[in-house]
């Protein structure tokens, strides 16, 4: 049999059977739940270090963030992470600060460890149930909603919270958890040294609230921006669509080629559903 002719008569069905491969392979990604937003930069200031695998990386704008990378700032020099496209949850790690990123997606127990500097969390979609938790070597502070603040000063853990409530334990001689936790409520503050239980609380001061919101006015003004694809990228400069203008556009955005097909792979349940239109209309095609 001539094999031009075979597919020339079957190309229809080669074609369905590639959608078929596509489609099982990010609708099952989908259904799963496995395309998760992913830890990324969405601000540098100043001097910033990333340690990965015993390596030293350098941070750019949009870069995608693995589980244990280890974040250094140095002074006047702050980094903000966000877990989603929205912005919804984000920290900040502020100056002389180090910060090992636990996890690098949120999940139902998420956690960072800081052994120096201070910390600012924003957290709007966590689901029920979840927990985001800061660790220190003196204190535990965490959250079932929403944001607070975490600062280092030497071994005393002074631990704010902003809104909602949140829960801080102390740490024991062998700096495990204690059962007992203390529930803070908004607009107040606890400090906690090495090995003690939390107690001693106060109200944040007005300067530490205007701080504060002037960094959530900030993410919000961030927020509402275009996200992937502005950030870094000259607005004066349109890219045609033609070859030279994709390879403009690929050298532009934050990451290269990696940060592009991070953002096309995580819509993931927009190309399943545009791969299962495709199978329904070819598979039609095949059998009428």
């Amino acid at each position: 049999m001539d094999r031009s002719n075979w597919f020339s008569n079957n190309y229809l069905f080669i074609l369905a059977t590639l959608i078929v491969l596509l489609a099982v392979f990010f609708g099952s990604n989908f259904l799963t739940n496995e395309s998760q937003d992913r830890a990324s930069i969405v601000k540098i200031s100043g001097k910033v270090s990333i340690e990965r695998a015993g390596a030293q990386v350098t941070p750019s704008t949009g870069m995608v963030l693995n589980a244990y990378d280890k974040i250094t700032t140095s002074k006047g020099s702050s980094i903000e992470v966000t877990f989603d496209d929205g912005l919804k949850d984000i920290v900040k790690i502020g100056a002389n600060s180090h910060v090992v990123l636990e996890s690098d997606a949120i999940e139902k127990k998420t956690s960072l460890f800081m052994d120096r500097g201070e910390i600012l969390l924003k957290l709007e979609k966590l689901e029920k149930g979840s927990n985001f938790q800061v660790r220190t070597p003196t204190a535990v502070a965490g959250v079932r909603g929403t944001s607070f603040g975490v600062k280092l000063v030497g071994k005393e853990a002074i631990i704010s919270d902003f809104e909602s409530k949140i829960y801080v334990k102390g740490l024991d001689q062998n700096f495990v958890e204690n059962e007992d936790e203390l529930l803070l409520s908004e607009g107040w503050k606890v400090r906690v040294r090495q090995f003690e239980t939390p107690s001693r609380v106060e109200k944040i001061t007005d300067q530490e609230r205007s701080l504060w919101l002037a960094w959530v006015n900030e993410v919000a003004m961030t927020s509402a921006r275009p996200s992937l694809g502005t950030q870094g990228v000259d607005p004066s400069s349109k890219s045609s669509l033609t070859f030279q203008g994709l390879i403009k556009d690929i050298l532009n955005c934050p990451g290269g080629l990696m940060a592009m097909v991070m953002k096309m792979v995580s819509s993931v349940s927009v190309m399943a559903f545009i791969l299962y239109i495709a199978l329904m209309v070819n598979i039609r095609k095949v059998f009428v």
